[in-house]
C-alpha cells in the first residue's frame, strides 16, 4: 500500500512538472519571435561560416533635412540626426531580454556619433563628424547603409549615388580559426570605403 501511494505521488509529481514546462513553453514562444525579430534589423548572412555575398541596397535618393556628416575614404556618408536621437533616447536600464540589450548598444553608439558631432554644419548643411571613427561609431554607419537610411556622396559630388554594394565575407578554417568582414563600396569601385569586423572565432 505505501509503494502503490508512493508511485501515485510521483506520477502526480510528474504530470505537474510537464504541466509547468508546457506553460512555460508556450509563455517563451511569443517572446522569443518578438526577439528574433526586434534584435535582427538588418538580414544578415549566417555568422561563423564559410560565405562569400554581395548585396546591392538603394540609399536615400536626396540628404536628410537635419543630417550628420561622415567622411570615410573619400566618400561622404550622410545620417539622419533626428533617427539617431531617437536610438540614443531609448534606454531600457536594466535591461530584462535580449532585444533591450542590442537596444541600449544602438543607443549607446548612437549618442556617441551624436557627440562626436560638430555643433556648426558645414558646407553641406549637415554637422560633421570629426577625428577617426571607433568600431562602435562604425558599426552605426554600417547599420544604416545596410538598412538603405543614409544618403551617400563621392567627393565633389552634390547627388547622393544610387545605392553602395555591399560584401559579406567569411571564411572558416577550423573549429577555432575563422573571421568574418562586412565591406561596402560605392558600384564601380575597386577600394570598400567601409570595412568592419564581422565574426572571429
Amino acid at each position: 500500500m505505501h509503494n502503490l501511494t508512493a508511485m501515485r505521488s510521483t506520477y502526480k509529481n510528474k504530470v505537474s512538472f510537464e504541466s509547468l514546462c508546457r506553460r512555460t513553453l508556450f509563455a517563451m514562444v511569443p517572446m522569443l519571435a518578438s526577439t528574433l525579430i526586434l534584435a535582427v534589423p538588418v538580414n544578415r548572412p549566417a555568422s561563423g561560416i564559410d560565405v562569400d555575398e554581395i548585396r546591392t541596397v538603394v540609399q536615400r535618393p536626396k540628404p536628410p533635412t537635419d543630417c550628420l556628416s561622415i567622411t570615410l575614404s573619400g566618400v561622404t556618408v550622410l545620417l539622419d540626426r533626428q533617427e539617431l536621437a531617437r536610438k540614443a533616447a531609448f534606454q531600457p536600464f536594466p535591461w530584462t531580454t535580449e532585444a533591450e540589450r542590442l537596444a541600449l548598444i544602438e543607443s549607446r553608439r548612437a549618442s556617441a556619433l551624436l557627440s562626436a558631432a560638430a555643433t556648426v554644419k558645414g558646407e553641406n548643411g549637415c554637422r560633421q563628424v570629426n577625428g577617426v571613427l571607433d568600431g562602435e561609431a562604425t558599426a552605426m554607419v554600417l547599420v544604416a547603409l545596410e538598412s538603405g537610411s543614409s544618403a551617400v556622396l563621392l567627393d565633389g559630388s552634390k547627388a547622393p549615388v544610387t545605392a553602395v554594394t555591399i560584401r559579406y565575407l567569411g571564411t572558416r578554417c577550423g573549429p577555432l580559426c575563422g573571421r568574418g568582414h562586412i565591406m561596402v563600396y560605392v558600384p564601380g569601385q575597386s577600394r570598400p570605403f567601409l570595412v568592419q569586423d564581422w565574426w572571429v572565432s
